[in-house]
């Protein structure tokens, strides 16, 4: 009888024992799990887009500096002005009342969140209004060419064109910023300018937008991509 006892006894703790470990495990694989949805950071509500821009149907930047986290955007304009300009300079200039093309500038500010410096593709669709129709040209390459964007603003300078129209006036009415694959990039700010001072044509006015997303862009996989549309939020008109 004693015997029976024990083993009763033993066959108890022994389901104990088991309980408890089955209950380690079980918090264990919670937690494995909470760590893998934190990884996936985007708070959009657009992210797993996939989108199509190949071939021609893309443009790269014609300039581009990237300035360092803590550098203002005060300094980083100054410098970022006479890099344009000289540029600018250098281009043929257009001998008439409308032009053939515009020059503007996309910049971006990344955040100085833990694991935010992304290298992921980046790009975005800008759309305008002009005195012939609206026009959005083609994706914009935001690309840092193997650096990441490690705080601080970048800067680029595009160029494009009405198809085989010209222009008496333009106008930028907002822009949807692109990030591609699970490497998560906190945006600050995102801005569009049209600077007469940047066309190859004499032009008056200015025409802007600055949005301030602040919000984590990122994909559930490497090829889709998460996306912030900053609405038509556009002002000003430059005249040619």
């Amino acid at each position: 009888m004693k015997n029976i006892i024990n083993l009763g006894i033993f066959a108890l703790l022994t389901l104990g024992i088991l309980g408890i470990v089955s209950c380690e495990k079980a918090e264990i694989n919670t937690e494995t799990n909470q760590v893998v949805e934190e990884g996936f950071k985007s708070t959009t509500g657009r992210s797993g887009e996939t989108i199509s821009h190949t071939g021609s149907k893309t443009s790269l930047p014609v300039l581009h500096m990237h300035f360092d986290e803590g550098v203002s955007m005060e300094e980083a304009t100054l410098k970022w002005d006479n890099a344009v300009r000289e540029y600018i300079s250098k281009q043929p200039i257009q001998n008439k009342m409308v032009s053939t093309e515009w020059f503007y500038r996309v910049w971006t500010k990344t955040g100085t969140q833990s694991n935010n410096d992304t290298d992921g593709d980046v790009g975005t669709y800008a759309r305008f209004s002009t005195s012939v129709g609206n026009f959005n040209p083609p994706f914009n390459w935001m690309d840092n060419f193997g650096d990441d964007r490690e705080g601080g603003w970048d800067a680029y300078l595009f160029k494009t064109a009405f198809p085989d129209r010209a222009v008496a006036w333009v106008e930028i009415d907002g822009a949807t910023l692109y990030l591609k694959g699970q490497d998560g990039w906190f945006v600050t700010d995102f801005v569009i300018q049209i600077w007469a001072s940047d066309q190859t044509v004499p032009a008056t006015g200015f025409s802007g937008f600055w949005a301030s997303p602040n919000v984590w862009l990122d994909s559930p996989t490497d090829s889709s991509w998460d996306s912030f549309n900053s609405g038509n939020i556009g002002t000003g008109r430059v005249n040619f």
